[in-house]
């Protein structure tokens, strides 16, 4: 219990899967696609630079034409310097990248940075909906789950881990879901992204079995998206912190204007990585452009603020995100979830905690709640 007694839950921590890929699929992968992975290996290793740290899946999706704000002309636009592969914290701390692959080195980190449990995302993988093979991209995604319930398995429950959806393969994505809530109590749900691979929103009604199902199991939907990488959300050259919120209200209105909390009215919701300070403003809008039963938004029931209030939606917030005081004044403190992006680079760790507690407008009661009781409520399995 690390806050007065009460426990901390970082409800977004991520493992970089493809720091060395080998480690993490290699061994886990079904044995008809070992010969096509080797060769997805081989491109990705081929295209990283040395050392660990860098990405290299840029491979299955197109660079997309970018500029600098205000300049149009490419050989105009100021070169950018090497981006270093390494995690840097925003006190300069580089984050030990052996933590992706020995959990023992999470868990120490976890006791500096004073966080009871851990919630771990993927980092790149819903890229590989770019993969012309669905039937591969599901096959990485089961490799991917037995990787991180093995990782998982000796933490006595502070690592709990989040299972890649293939919008392309519905019916296998709700097989792991019922597989592995069935069979690892440190499974926490399935994480989608913030668009699907086709273009289309997430009111799809291709993802009401998933929701159905989650629904019935009283798992939640986690919901994030990538840096500028499929699947695309809108302004896909904006800077990275507000393409992550830009997706985040994109999802959102997708989600309440599709009427999927009223259709599946004990489903809860999560967005990650999205940022909350833009809360209160998109909800005063949709409550002002989406009326429940008209024809823009014929499957809404109640209007944006009411979903807010009737405990399904959450939203993951940063630890020193100017805006959050504002946003619980105004939406109350019952739907923030902690989180710290670690060990992406720019993750506040090993501060996060003291970052928030530390906060005078904060009341004691809405600092206990977005430390981890709210996730107790999102996911009553973390109780």
């Amino acid at each position: 219990m690390s806050y007065n007694g009460h426990t901390v839950i970082d409800a977004d921590s991520h493992i970089r899967e493809y720091w060395d890929l080998d480690r993490t699929y290699k061994g886990n992968i079904d044995p008809e696609y070992r010969e096509k992975y080797a060769r997805l290996s081989e491109a990705v290793r081929a295209k990283q630079r040395p050392g660990m740290g860098d990405v290299g899946l840029g491979i299955l999706w197109p660079l997309l034409p970018r500029h600098p704000m205000g300049v149009y002309d490419r050989f105009l636009a100021p070169r950018d310097g090497e981006a270093p592969s390494r995690a840097i914290t925003t006190t300069g701390i580089e984050i030990d990248g052996s933590c992706n692959f020995d959990p023992a080195i999470r868990l120490r980190d976890m006791d500096t940075a004073g966080v009871d449990i851990s919630v771990m995302f993927p980092s790149q993988s819903d890229g590989f909906c770019m993969l012309n093979d669905v039937g591969f991209e599901s096959a990485l995604h089961r490799a991917y789950h037995r990787y991180m319930a093995n990782y998982c398995a000796e933490s006595d429950g502070r690592l709990r881990w989040l299972a890649d959806a293939s919008a392309r393969d519905l019916p296998e994505t709700i097989t792991q879901l019922k597989y592995w809530t069935e069979r690892d109590d440190n499974f926490a749900g399935m994480f989608i992204p913030r668009a699907l691979p086709d273009g289309t929103m997430l009111d799809n009604p291709v993802l009401h079995p998933l929701f159905e199902v989650s629904q019935d199991l009283d798992m939640p939907i986690w919901v994030h998206g990538g840096a500028n990488r499929p699947p695309y959300t809108p302004w896909l050259d904006a800077p990275n912190g507000l393409y992550h919120s830009i997706g985040g209200m994109y999802a959102l209105a997708a989600l309440i204007g599709g009427g999927v909390f009223d259709l599946f009215p004990r489903l809860r919701v999560g967005l990650f990585e999205s940022f909350g300070g833009w809360m209160p403003y998109l909800v005063e809008k949709l409550d002002d452009g989406y009326k429940p039963g008209s024809t823009t938004t014929p499957l809404m029931k109640r209007n944006a603020s009411e979903i807010v209030a009737s405990g399904q939606l959450f939203c993951s917030i940063e630890s020193d995100e100017s805006q959050l005081e504002h946003a619980v004044e105004d939406l109350g403190e019952d739907i923030w979830l902690f989180s710290t992006d670690y060990p992406h680079g720019g993750t506040a760790w090993p501060n996060g905690v003291p970052n928030l507690t530390e906060r005078t407008g904060l009341s004691e009661s809405a600092k206990v709640k977005i430390l981890g009781e709210n996730a107790k409520k999102f996911f009553p399995k973390l109780a």
